[in-house]
């Protein structure tokens, strides 16, 4: 695909990767955290493995320079895709690159291409170009994650997802889901009016409150390890859904009572909890021993994805000041139905929106986590008067 006189995407090739990353260093400098930027046998290996990933660049014909990277992570089992390093040369600024190569991943893998049912993407909030380029090829907005990364400041990044056509359609929404979630309901609703969604729960919420007891956790780091126990443990490849997120730790009760698989990203404090071998609701009341050690070892943000059916674990996470940040329509395939997650996340440092630049649709998940946030941290402060005078 031609997108200028002497530009044109091609795939990578296992030659154009020490240009790759010398275009990664030089737009995001050595603290991005961004894998394929800094590690070029990842990189090499995602070239040549059409099967999991694909690699696009444009290229300057002419100059024989590389002006573009886009690389799209494939989750064929799934049915989902994941875009991510956007990049675009200084010198190749106003030619529409970005866009280009944006549009040209979407109509392959969402007309042509069958193995995806849906293509999301994540963007930077210090600036809104990369956020028009999706709303341009009408990405839907799905909502924030604040503080995620840990860069020169803390920062919120941005969901955007786009569905093949009649995915959102053929969708048979729950019933009725937590009351929390709701708000991201509504929003959803109004970025796309015919979609359905469930009314609230008069499902009653556990009990889970504080307990005096703390529970002890040894936290192993170790990748190779950790990823061949989670593969013993959960064989079936349905039951490890949280596409893009290979854990590298474990998170292990002292007394044997359950171990959490995490991925964590010591670079930016990014932790996300994957799977657990029992429920995460078995915690009740236990969840500030969990932040604890995880604060000690340099974990700033927590992240869950959780099916909008689990009332019960949505209201335990609740509860451990987890707030609903994004929803995630159609997420995942499940006996010819196509099933809702939302992204519940806990910032382990003060909430900083300061300086963020985000387009107009992003304005309600914004006041929405706001509020509950306010609702969470501020209106639970018990304040107790002393005698008249």
């Amino acid at each position: 695909m031609e997108i200028g006189v002497d530009l044109k995407i091609e795939e990578a090739a296992g030659s154009d990767v020490d240009e790759i990353i010398n275009l990664y260093r030089l737009v995001y400098g050595r603290k991005y955290p961004i894998s394929y930027g800094t590690d070029p046998d990842l990189l090499k290996r995602a070239i040549e493995n059409n099967e999991t990933h694909k690699c696009l660049i444009v290229r300057d014909v002419l100059n024989r320079t590389i002006g573009g990277v886009l690389i799209v992570e494939i989750d064929s089992f799934n049915k989902i895709g994941k875009m991510v390093g956007l990049v675009v040369h200084p010198t190749y600024q106003r030619h529409k690159i970005g866009n280009g190569l944006v549009e040209f991943v979407s109509d392959f893998f969402l007309k042509h291409d069958t193995r995806l049912n849906s293509l999301y993407a994540t963007t930077r909030t210090i600036a809104v170009g990369p956020q028009v380029i999706f709303i341009k090829n009408n990405y839907l907005p799905l909502g924030i994650f604040p503080n995620a990364h840990r860069l020169r400041q803390y920062e919120t990044v941005t969901l955007f997802a786009k569905f093949r056509d009649g995915i959102l359609a053929k969708r048979k929404p729950e019933l009725s889901a937590s009351t929390k979630v709701i708000p991201l309901y509504n929003i959803l609703k109004e970025l796309v009016p015919e979609i359905k969604i469930p009314k609230t729960s008069d499902i009653n919420p556990v009990n889970t409150s504080e307990s005096d007891e703390d529970w002890e956790f040894e936290i192993i780091r170790a990748p190779s390890y950790v990823l061949r126990k989670f593969n013993e443990r959960f064989p079936d490849p349905s039951d490890r859904f949280f596409p893009f997120h290979t854990p590298n730790m474990i998170i292990a009760d002292k007394l044997g009572r359950m171990e959490i698989f995490a991925y964590f990203s010591k670079r930016d404090g990014y932790c996300t909890l994957i799977k657990s071998t029992h429920p995460i609701t078995d915690l009740n009341g236990h969840l500030t021993s969990l932040y604890m050690q995880l604060d000690d070892i340099g974990v700033s943000y927590i992240e869950v994805l959780v099916n909008v059916k689990h009332t019960p674990l949505i209201d335990t996470l609740l509860t451990g000041q987890f707030l609903p940040s994004a929803i995630y329509p159609a997420m995942r395939e499940i006996n010819n139905n196509y099933e809702d997650y939302i992204i519940m996340s806990r910032t382990m440092e003060p909430l900083n929106f300061r300086g963020m630049a985000v387009v107009s649709p992003f304005k309600p998940f914004i006041d929405q986590y706001v509020d509950a946030w306010k609702k969470v941290n501020l209106d639970t402060i018990e304040v107790i008067y002393g005698p008249k005078t």
